[in-house]
């Protein structure tokens, strides 16, 4: 037979892929790709501070999405097989052809299942959204209950190492994939480019009918089942969080959180008409924060510096802040850890005027937090009001690496920011009147 007659041998026993098989093989191969690229930006720490947070929570959204998308690749597959090779084809490459299909599946699957398992496993309980949309939460897989600390520690690092190397090996067969595919185009003029939609000449084979709601439905329950799971998570964490704080994380202030007053010393501190919280910035957006439970033992007064003095206790387990992300950390082991220190103390000894302004003040003291105890400084403003009222309003600004607040997941506060700024004001009535 001619070379001719060759050729028009091979291109009557091939044709391209079903329209849906091309589709969802490009789509699926550049989202893999684009994750790839984005996880390795962030493991080599070559992104900008303000998109690393973005960028690792998207990477996980598409990773989802490869899953959810190689579910239906595979039902495709099953309802429509890929068309046959060439006959010229050796008896070898079409087995290497075979392995190499069954080895991208299998990663397809593996490598985001891998990443699941890191985030599951991880100290830090950042939650996943899809698209960071907190309607569309994700659930962690239960790993962090099952097991000690040690093994944890063990199993996020195998995860970790295991969900890297698999996407640097799916690298790898891709390309020898593509090299395989161009050897048969260029060196033995088969129109291999074309049979995945690269190209004409080749008639399309036709998808077998139910298909397409095969595939969809494949797709819609990884996506489904994972997305109920993730709101029966969501809602399981919020039942089990403290009233206070889960008041104050649906967004009433803290005054409203815990109405009442708190008396010791010279004055009553009238909570519902109060705020205490904090500031700070996460992904370089601010972010605030409340405290619900709290009391205060204050003696002051702007004629005997002196004798002033202040300390305010606070209940760890009540701070709370509306940040999806950041608030299923804030009470664990790299954040309050309330359960093992359930109270932060601030005592002011030392009180003084603040420049020439007659309501500015000065009063310098100890914080406790976590077990750890630094020096801090607060300015503010007493106003005196009507009768025996006053208002006293002010802040400081805290390290929270000093006391050992997310050091694990953020020492250098590129995500989460290591200055936080504590603010309060006060309704206070003089006690007894």
């Amino acid at each position: 037979m001619s070379m001719a007659g060759e050729q028009a041998a091979w291109r009557a026993a091939y044709t391209r892929y079903t329209r849906g098989a091309v589709i969802l093989h490009w789509t699926i191969a550049a989202l893999i790709l684009g994750n790839i690229a984005g996880g390795l930006l962030f493991s080599y720490d070559l992104l900008p501070d303000a998109v690393r947070f973005p960028v690792i929570q998207f990477h996980k959204t598409i990773g989802l999405l490869v899953l959810a998308l190689s579910v239906a690749r595979i039902l495709w597959r099953v309802m429509n097989p890929p068309p046959a090779h060439a006959p010229v084809m050796a008896r070898s490459e079409r087995i290497a052809a075979h392995l190499v299909h069954i080895l991208f599946y299998a990663l397809m699957i593996l490598v985001p299942l891998f990443g699941w398992l890191v985030v599951s496993a991880s100290a830090a309980r950042v939650p996943t959204y899809l698209f960071m949309i907190e309607a569309l939460p994700w659930p962690s897989l239960p790993i962090r209950e099952a097991v000690n600390e040690t093994t944890r520690e063990h199993l996020a690092a195998f995860f970790d190492f295991s969900h890297k190397w698999l996407a640097l090996a799916f690298l790898g067969l891709l390309a020898l994939h593509v090299a395989g595919a161009a050897k048969h185009h260029m060196r033995d003029k088969l129109p291999s480019f074309s049979r995945m939609g690269l190209g004409s000449g080749l008639a399309r084979a036709r998808s077998r009918p139910g298909a397409v709601p095969l595939a969809l439905s494949g797709f819609a329950l990884v996506l489904a089942i994972g997305l109920l799971a993730g709101q029966a998570e969501t809602g399981a964490s919020g039942q089990a969080s403290a009233p206070d704080a889960q008041t104050a994380v649906m967004g009433e202030s803290a005054g409203e959180a815990a109405s009442g007053t708190t008396t010791t010393g010279d004055w009553t501190i009238e909570k519902s008409e109060s705020r205490l919280g904090f500031e700070t910035s996460f992904s370089g957006a601010p972010m605030e924060g409340t405290v619900s439970d709290y009391d205060a033992d204050i003696v002051f007064s702007p004629d005997d510096l002196a004798s002033a003095r202040a300390e305010i206790l606070i209940r760890t387990a009540s701070i709370a802040t509306a940040n999806a992300f950041v608030a299923p950390q804030l009470q664990g082991p790299d954040g309050f850890a309330s359960k093992d220190f359930p109270e932060a103390r601030l005592v002011l000894d030392t009180f003084r005027q603040a420049g020439s302004e007659p309501n500015a003040f000065e009063a310098d003291g100890q914080l406790t937090l976590r077990g750890k105890t630094h020096p801090v400084t607060l300015a503010f403003t007493f106003v005196p009001g009507e009768g025996d009222t006053a208002r006293v309003a002010g802040s400081t600004t805290i390290d929270r690496t000093l006391y050992g607040i997310g050091v694990s997941n953020d020492p250098t506060g590129r995500d989460l920011a290591r200055e936080v700024t504590v603010r309060f004001d006060l309704a206070a009535r003089r006690t007894g009147s």
